[in-house]
Parts: structure tokens; sequence; C-alpha cells
């Protein structure tokens, strides 16, 4: 532990973030009901999906992202971490936090973000000033509620919501039906002819439960270069 949060909040964001919150004991049966499901859980034995640090740094990587690569995404994400985010030493090993939303919305520009992805951002960084970001708070309500409290900030919309909804509130048997690319791994893995529609992902998805948004996952893990859905790995 370094610094001063209250070591049971840090212990529940740790546990959440590794996905140690979830009761994984029925994973096993999932892979028995589902063959596919059998043979990602041999390609990634003990996995757990590892999630956001809070539901507003995910919805700012989704900002940064849109209409780029993940790579050009993630140091445009590093570089603002490195310029105007905390940083933390653990013995000789500098981190580096992405910035904080007082620092979001003094943003006026910064290399790499075009468009209205500033301006967004500045709407980010108030929203979070509100509570509207709260992670805990979100993760409280319902499904449909969470997803259209997400959709009311400017520029997130079903593809971001579902990334917040799942990858930092942790929603573990929700389905990510705005992943096109989940739709590919989905065709390979099951030897469908063609790419299924949202009804037909449904339909597969029911032997998944209750961890629908784990095999989802893993789905996408099989595609080159695929963290699954969207994730990066830490700045620093």
């Amino acid at each position: 532990m370094y610094g001063g949060a209250p070591v049971e909040s840090v212990k529940r964001q740790a546990a959440r973030i590794l996905s140690l919150d979830v009761d994984g004991r029925a994973w096993p049966d999932v892979a028995r009901r589902d063959p596919v499901v059998a043979r990602l859980q041999k390609m990634f034995p003990g996995f757990r999906p590892v999630n956001w640090s809070n539901a507003y740094e995910a919805t700012a990587w989704c900002l940064i992202s849109s209409r780029i690569t993940m790579r050009q995404g993630q140091g445009i994400k590093e570089k603002m971490s490195r310029e105007l985010g905390a940083t933390i030493d653990i013995h000789g090993h500098r981190l580096y936090c992405f910035p904080g939303p007082e620092a979001l919305i003094q943003l006026r520009s910064f290399k790499g973000l075009f468009g209205r992805k500033v301006e967004y951002l500045n709407e980010l960084g108030r929203a979070a000033l509100a509570g509207d970001l709260d992670t805990e708070t979100l993760r409280s309500m319902q499904s449909e509620d969470a997803l259209a409290s997400l959709k009311r900030l400017k520029g997130i919309g079903e593809f971001g919501s579902q990334l917040v909804r799942l990858r930092a509130l942790s929603a573990v048997d929700e389905l990510p039906t705005a992943e096109p690319r989940l739709l590919g791994a989905v065709r390979t893995a099951y030897g469908l002819s063609r790419e299924p529609d949202v009804a037909k992902l449904e339909e597969l998805a029911e032997k998944w439960r209750p961890y629908r948004m784990w095999v989802a996952v893993c789905l996408r893990r099989t595609l080159a270069g695929g963290a699954g859905m969207m994730h990066t790995r830490a700045a620093g």
C-alpha cells in the first residue's frame, strides 16, 4: 500500500480489477456445457479478465481511442499520464497515473487529440467531479440505467457504454453486443458460415451463464493481437 487511501476501499477496488470479487466455482461447469468454452479454458488456464481501475478512466479511454488504432490511443494515454498525471515511486520504479478530472477540465489541447476529443474530455472531467462517474454508484444501478447514464456523456455511444459497463463495472454476466470483432471471433470458434447477428449471439451465450462477459473476453483474445475488448496495459 502506498498513499493514504483507506485500506478497505483499495482492497475492494483491487479485487474488482482482478475479477477476484466474483465466485468462479461454476466456471468449469460452463466448459462442460459448451465445448468451445472448454477449448478457451484450456487456451487461457486460470484466466480472469483484468478490468479497468474505474469507470472514469475507462470512459476516458473510449474517448481518446476513438477512430484511431489501439496502439495510437495507448501512446496518447501514456503521454497524458506522464505529462499531466500524478506519479508514484515504488522502490525506485516510477509509475504514472492517468490525469484526474481536475486536469481534464483544464485541458485545451494535446498532441494526438483531434476533432471534439478535448471538448469531450473536458465534459468527462466535469461529470466526474459532479459524481456522475462514481464506479460503485454505477455498479449498483440496473444495467439499462447505468448504460443510459453513460450514454449521456458526450462522445459515448453504445460501444463505449458497454465497454465501461462490462470492463470497469465488471458486469460478469452481461454480453457485449456492440463489439464487432467479437462476432468474427464467434463465427470462427463455432464454425458458422457467417457472422452471427445479435439474436444468434445471445442464443449461443445462454450456455455461457453466469460468465457471459468472461467468455466474450476469451473469444476476443483468440483474434490476432486481441487483448480482449479494447483493454490496454497500465501506463508506466
